[in-house]
């Protein structure tokens, strides 16, 4: 009888126990607080959004007019500096404007892409305002500034947006306006361009 068959058979056991509780404490959750952080429709205290609810675009907006899922449109965006000076950070304001009641929240995917080519991205995915305005909280004529920051390396940027839900379903881009749809639901809005 082979008595060391056992002995090899406990320690690879072990260590397959061992791996699996591993691995499910590093899998990543939501938190377990994560229904009271997002906020439902009925929590929104829109006094509370001057900064986010406005009544007009600022005159210097750069103006696309796409539309997605029919109720959310990207009215255009503002980039502070106007041109990109690398070393710096950037504020990115995004103009929505609902359309038409939204039903679910939705998030807001951002690809900031190197416009060389070279497949660098800065990604600033986000809900909208920083989490105080989903979108099913949002009205048909609001109009919502939406600003994200991110920082400047030495190339301009190629700027693509839109919006997705759980499983990373995208929100049908119905019209790019003024941008271009590339073809799986992701708008390219324009290009951010570097100072000389």
């Amino acid at each position: 009888m082979d008595t060391s068959r056992p002995a090899r058979l406990v320690p690879i056991a072990a260590l397959a126990a061992l791996f699996a509780a591993l691995s499910q404490s590093c899998i990543e959750r939501p938190p377990r607080d994560a229904q009271t952080t997002s906020l439902s429709r009925t929590q929104v205290d829109r006094a509370a959004l001057r900064d986010v609810l406005v009544s007009q675009p600022p005159p210097d907006l750069v103006p696309v007019g796409a539309l997605f899922g029919n109720a959310i449109e990207l009215v255009g965006y503002r980039s502070e500096p106007a041109q990109l000076v690398p070393g710096r950070l950037a504020r990115v304001t995004l103009y929505w404007r609902c359309r038409a009641e939204v039903g679910e929240s939705w998030h807001v995917f951002i690809h900031l892409d190197d416009a060389s080519g070279s497949g660098a991205r800065i990604n600033r995915d986000h809900d909208p305002a920083g989490g105080r305005f989903p979108t099913d909280a949002w009205r048909p004529g609001d109009l919502i500034a939406d600003p994200i920051v991110f920082p400047v390396d030495r190339f301009s940027l190629l700027l693509f947006l839109g919006f997705y839900s759980q499983g990373e379903v995208r929100m049908s881009l119905g019209s790019a306006g003024r941008g271009r749809d590339d073809g799986g639901n992701r708008l390219l809005a324009g290009v951010l361009p570097l100072a000389k």
